[in-house]
């Protein structure tokens, strides 16, 4: 089951991707691309959040299978889970199918 493309990240899943900046704390991320596959990014640096045109993204870095460094943008309301292995407090974890939405009041 795909989850919907249109649901942005609750406001713990910025907190925490926030942290990971601060941080520079690697990340496993599972992220549903546009045309609905699902894509795995292994111990990548988040190294920026921004919005632009109404999109939000998570710009992160990775290398490729030659070593190289890869810099890519993933748009956050596709992020469907995410964890830092690194056993460092704060705990760095989030699934979208089991995270409560944020109330803004």
């Amino acid at each position: 089951m795909l989850l919907s493309m249109n649901t942005p990240l609750n406001c713990d899943a910025q907190d925490m991707l926030e942290a990971a900046i601060v941080q520079r704390r690697r990340l496993n991320i599972t992220h549903q691309e546009i045309a609905g596959e699902l894509a795995t990014y292994k111990k990548v640096l988040p190294i920026d959040i921004t919005t632009s045109n109404g999109e939000e993204k998570l710009t992160i870095l990775t290398t490729d299978n030659q070593g190289g460094i890869l810099k890519l943008a993933l748009l956050t309301n596709g992020i469907l889970s995410f964890e830092a292995k690194d056993f460092k407090d704060p705990r760095i974890h989030y699934n979208k199918r089991t995270a409560a939405s944020c109330d803004l009041k």
